[in-house]
C-alpha cells in the first residue's frame, strides 16, 4: 500500500502558521509556518509542508500532507490543517495524490 498523500490547495493570499497551530500537539515534533513533522508514539508519521510548482509558466501552489500509513494521525492532521487553512481563505480544494 502506497503511503497517503493529499494536496490542499488555494490562494494562500494570508499566511497560516500549521506549525504553531500544531505546536501543542503530542506528537508534534517540529517546524516551521507550513512545514510541520508529526510522530505518534507507534511510529506513524505525518508531515505538511509548503510546495510551489512552475510548469508551464503556470505557478501551482499547494500544501502537500502526507504520512507513512493511513492512520489515525494522518486522518487527524489532515482534518485539522484543512480546517485551519479554511480559516483564511473562501476556497479550498483537496486531492488526493496517492
Amino acid at each position: 500500500m502506497k503511503s497517503p498523500e493529499i494536496h490542499i490547495q488555494s490562494y494562500f493570499s494570508l499566511e497560516t502558521d500549521l506549525a504553531k497551530e500544531f505546536g501543542s500537539w503530542p506528537e508534534f515534533i517540529g517546524g516551521q509556518d507550513y512545514d510541520v513533522l508529526l510522530r505518534s508514539s507507534g511510529g506513524e508519521e505525518v508531515a505538511t509542508k509548503y510546495v510551489v510548482e512552475i510548469e508551464d509558466e503556470c505557478e501551482n501552489k499547494y500544501v502537500k500532507v502526507e504520512g507513512n500509513r493511513n492512520g489515525p494521525l494522518f486522518q487527524r492532521v489532515l482534518g485539522h490543517a484543512t480546517y485551519i487553512l479554511a480559516q483564511h481563505s473562501d476556497n479550498l480544494t483537496v486531492h488526493k495524490w496517492s
